[in-house]
């Protein structure tokens, strides 16, 4: 059986995950609307098959409202929206700059909110979906990671009561938890390592965890892809897909806090 085009609207678009769920879905026939706030990386698409380049910043909601006016004048309709864009902030929570805990707050969290309200109009018919990008420490943070997880376990409840308060509509919220991808996130997360290895306090267990993070096996943001293509396809799609997690990490959620908390300290 032949399935049918979606029209998808995926955020982050213009690089890393986004990049590649874009380019996927748009080679197999999907309609897909590429948004991002950087313009420059959404030139490459205006000559793509498939695929509605839109200029949009999740963290101001006029913009994300001059971008629904043009999704509108498009089409009638989404079959899928797919939060994704974001940020990663890292550091000592007892050193860390608040307004970088907002910044990432207002992008990955806020940033979802807002994009789901403004263009939860144009998802009101049957079998429409919503997918989220969450992550595999959503739901067990390391230290130093503590703005990212705590971002990533914010989308894990906003989407569980969003697809509570969405279930008799049918629409289906969707989690996606990735594993560690590579989309240069490596290199975000090693200048803020190294920016935190002159730390008084935290010095020399920087100096440690920079060579484990270049150990760290990393994945091609393509699965993640494939993945969203087989969901959106999907009448009945699963509450959450992990891709690409690592395995011991994931065995960290089910051990009782203090033991997590003995293993993770003494891997570093």
């Amino acid at each position: 059986m032949k399935k049918e085009n979606k029209t998808v609207l995926v955020t982050g678009a213009a690089s890393g995950i986004g990049q590649a769920i874009t380019e996927y879905l748009a080679e197999r026939g999907e309609t897909v609307i590429a948004t991002d706030f950087i313009a420059e990386g959404l030139k490459k698409y205006n000559k793509r098959k498939n695929i509605l380049p839109v200029l949009m910043d999740v963290r101001s909601s006029d913009s994300i409202n001059e971008a629904l006016k043009k999704v509108e004048s498009f089409c009638d309709g989404l079959d899928v929206l797919v939060n994704n864009a974001g940020i990663f902030v890292g550091g000592p929570l007892v050193e860390i700059d608040i307004e970088e805990i907002e910044r990432i707050m207002d992008i990955n969290v806020l940033g979802y909110a807002r994009v789901t309200q403004a263009f939860y109009s144009l998802l009101k018919n049957k079998g429409s979906k919503i997918i989220n990008l969450s992550s595999e420490v959503a739901r067990i943070s390391f230290p130093f990671n503590g703005p990212y997880s705590m971002s990533k376990y914010a989308i894990e409840a906003f989407s569980d009561s969003l697809r509570r308060e969405l279930v008799n509509f049918g629409i289906k919220v969707v989690i996606i938890q990735p594993g560690a991808m590579s989309t240069g996130f490596i290199e975000v997360t090693k200048a803020v390592y190294q920016k935190y290895s002159e730390s008084a306090d935290f010095q020399d267990i920087f100096s440690r965890l920079i060579p484990v993070l270049e150990k760290e096996k990393y994945s091609d943001p393509i699965f993640i892809a494939k993945k969203i293509y087989k969901i959106i396809h999907k009448r009945k799609p699963k509450i959450r897909y992990r891709v690409k997690n690592n395995q011991q990490r994931r065995i960290l959620e089910f051990l009782p806090a203090s033991w997590a908390d003995f293993l993770i300290n003494n891997l570093m």
